[in-house]
Order: structure tokens, then sequence, then C-alpha cells
């Protein structure tokens, strides 16, 4: 990973100023102050943090759009109706198809690793601020960014760099994982004493629910944790299920848009991806025909009208906005974690809330009737899995669950995913030698 200058300070990023940025040993973001400036006063804090919501969220380069539309893609959900969208058509293909210098591969990676050092900046210069509510604001956005920024790195490579100077040494993906963990619940132990201040809320985009947005991304993140060695560690899936239960299932925390700021995953929907069926891309028996009149919730994300498909959901206009944790989430991940632990009716009765649920706080319904598969690990995590992918539909954890449930990988002659890492993009291999080898597919 590069190391990152800012040279030039500019709130409102657009996609065109995103990748015209250097892809040389050195990152030359024109969108940010320097460091220095930056780090003189909790004003240029605000400001940083401000704009890593921008980078995070807006544009065809950031990394909402990226993890949302590769994650749909990795699961043979997506399919590309123009052949002149060169890089959705190549994350389509998947496979030794996918080469190092794909744009999304690139984008992400970039645009993410800049959102890690960003993010870094205002932790480490985060005692600028004097206020306390000033000062827990700006170290629990920048915790949350940290966490995204990483966390999606961690979904779709292999190993990931951790450090920001020239020739980093990568970490594998239960280390990055732990280092997420352990910022977040610096951040949630820091919202317990002090509320972000009043200040500090009137500087950052509207939506964001700061509290339960930190006790979410800890329990996907422990949940991830939980399996990225291979094999389960329960310390991690009992905190996963402590912070899952603990998120609010009626806030909503959400990345918003407007007619300047626009969703651009809606924005592309069937121009640029469009959805391969309306079972979601299910596949190995996991779908029933006709999909779209058994679950609302092919419905809910696909309007089938007269044959054709076209996205819905959290993509129904430019101004649509997207939820960063849905409480089917939290449900789900409770169930996995009872699941892998044994404790099978625990397990159930969170499985049930979702498939039963006739609605929730983004009017999502299963209306389902109750699980009566076999009370075991294998069965239970294969309807958990089920309904993750039903539930969380171009949430961008499509990939490291496909993995993390163990679904038939690229090589499969009844493939479910068409990757199970990224390769490592060029600007990153050519630049520093300490990049691991990319993994085979």
């Amino acid at each position: 990973m590069k190391k990152i200058k800012y040279v030039k300070l500019l709130f409102a990023v657009s996609a065109a100023s995103m990748l015209s940025i250097s892809c040389t040993k050195e990152f030359i973001d024109p969108t940010k102050p320097s460091v220095e400036t930056v780090a003189k006063d909790v004003n240029g804090l605000m400001n940083l943090a401000a704009g890593m919501h921008s980078r995070y969220s807006l544009g065809r380069q950031s990394p909402l759009y990226n993890s949302m539309v590769g994650g749909g893609y990795a699961v043979l959900a997506f399919k590309t109706p123009n052949a002149g969208n060169i890089s959705e058509a190549e994350i389509e293909t998947g496979l030794a198809g996918l080469p190092k210098g794909n744009s999304m591969v690139t984008s992400l990676w970039r645009e993410c690793n800049l959102l890690k050092t960003e993010s870094e900046t205002i932790l480490d210069n985060v005692n600028v601020a004097l206020v306390p509510g000033d000062k827990s604001g700006l170290l629990t956005y920048a915790s949350i960014f940290y966490a995204l920024s990483v966390g999606t790195l961690c979904q779709f490579y292999e190993k990931v760099p951790l450090k920001t100077e020239l020739n980093a040494t990568f970490s594998d993906r239960a280390t990055a994982l732990a280092k997420v963990v352990s910022i977040l619940e610096a951040a949630d132990a820091e919202l317990a004493i002090n509320a972000p201040s009043t200040k500090f809320l009137g500087k950052m985009p509207a939506g964001l629910d700061i509290k339960n947005t930190v006790k979410a991304l800890l329990a996907r993140f422990y949940n991830m944790h939980s399996m990225a060695s291979g094999t389960y560690l329960a310390s991690s899936g009992t905190k996963a299920i402590t912070y899952a239960t603990a998120a609010s299932a009626t806030i909503k925390s959400e990345f918003r848009f407007t007619g300047t700021t626009r969703n651009e995953v809606a924005f592309l929907a069937t121009t640029v991806f469009l959805h391969i069926d309306s079972s979601l891309g299910l596949k190995n028996g996991l779908a029933v025909t006709p999909f779209y009149s058994v679950d609302p919730r092919s419905g809910y994300y696909i309007s089938n009208s007269g044959g054709s498909l076209f996205v819905k959901g959290f993509l129904t206009t430019t101004t649509t906005s997207i939820p960063l944790y849905l409480p089917g989430e939290m449900q789900l991940i409770i169930a996995e974690n009872q699941a892998r632990q044994g404790v099978f009716l625990a397990a159930k009765t969170a499985l049930d809330a979702v498939r039963t649920k006739t609605t929730d706080a983004y009017g999502i319904g299963a209306n389902q009737p109750a699980y009566t598969g076999t009370l075991d690990a294998p069965s239970l995590l294969t309807d958990i899995y089920k309904q993750r992918r039903l539930e969380l539909f171009m949430s961008g954890m499509e990939l490291e669950d496909s993995r993390r449930f163990n679904r038939n990988g690229p090589l499969s002659p009844n493939k479910e995913r068409n990757r199970n890492f990224y390769p490592y993009p060029n600007a990153e291999t050519d630049n520093n030698p300490n990049t691991p080898a990319d993994p085979e597919i």
C-alpha cells in the first residue's frame, strides 16, 4: 500500500477527481488537505471526517458501488447487458479471466486504502479536540470508516496491509479483522462515556446513526473473524451475538443521497449490470421456481414486470438511501453463531425471527413458515446462508458469505462463486515488492 499525501482541500468528491489519483509509489490525492494541515485543529479533522463519508459512498469508483456490485457478480447473481462495460464483464467472468488491471479491482483497493489512511489521520490526531463530544464524534466516526475500509478489503482480498508506509507488509484476514474489532470496541467504549457533540453531528452528512452502526459493525466483523482462520472461534462468535443483540432493529443507519450526490448503484443498475433471475442468483437446490411468487424478498429487491427484471429495494431511484446494516443481518448473525456453537433451539429462534417476519424498519418481509428442518449445524447453516442471500441482497457480503459457509467454489462443476479472492491490482504489485502472490482464483 502506498504512503498517501493530501495536497489540496476539496470536500465535494467527484468521480473524475478520484480516478485521477496517481498510481505511482505514493498516491497523491488532490481532494484532501495535507496531514499537517488537517491535524492542526478540530475543524480540519471534522472536514476530513465528512469527506470520508463521500469517499465511501459516492461515485462509480466508491467502495460502496464496487462492493455491492462486485459481491453480486461474485456469486453469479448479475450479468452484464453491454459488453462495452469491460470492467463489470471481467468481474462477471471471474476465474483466471479477471485481470489485475481491472478498474473495479483497482478502485476498490485504492479507495479503501485511502479511506483507511484518512481514518488513521483522525485517530492519530484526535486529541486535538479538547471538547469531549467533539473528540467522541471524531474517534467513533473514524473508527466506523476504518472498519468499513479494512473490513471491505478483507472480504475481497486474501491479505491486506495494515500499515501506511512504502513497501508495506501484508497481514492475513484474521489479524486485520482483529484490528478492526479492537478499534470498534474502543469507539463503543467512548460512546458509553461521551456522546458526539451537536457541533460534530452538524458537520456530518445526515443518516448515519453512530452508536448503532458501531454495534452492528462489531457484530458483522466479529462474525467474520470467527471463521477467518478456517476454524470456528467461539469467543469471537459470542461477541458477535452480544453486539448483534445490542444493535437497534428500529433505528435506521443509512447512506442518504440527493440530486447532486446520487446513488450511483441505482444510476447504473440495468444499464451496466442486471440481475440474473428472480431467485437472486441462488443455486443448487436453494431456489424455488417460480421464486418471485414464493418469497416476497424477491419482489422487494426485483420488479418482475412482463418477464423483465428491474431493480427495486435500495436502488429504486438515485436518491434512495442504502442502509449500513439491516435488522435481519443481526438476527442471522445470532442464528449462525448459535448454530456453530451447537445451541440449536436458540439458532432456530433467531432464524425464525427472519423467516416469519412480515416487515421490518425497511419494509422487508419474508412471510415464510418457521424452520422445520433438522436441528443440527449443517442443516441450520444451510438455511441461514439461504436467508442471508435473500435478506441481504446486494449487501457486498456475498463473497465472504459464500466462503464462510463453504459453498461450492469456483472450480466445482456446480460452482456458486466465480472467485475466492480478487487479484491484487497492478498499481500495488508493480510498486510494492512485499505484495503477496495472487490467489489462484
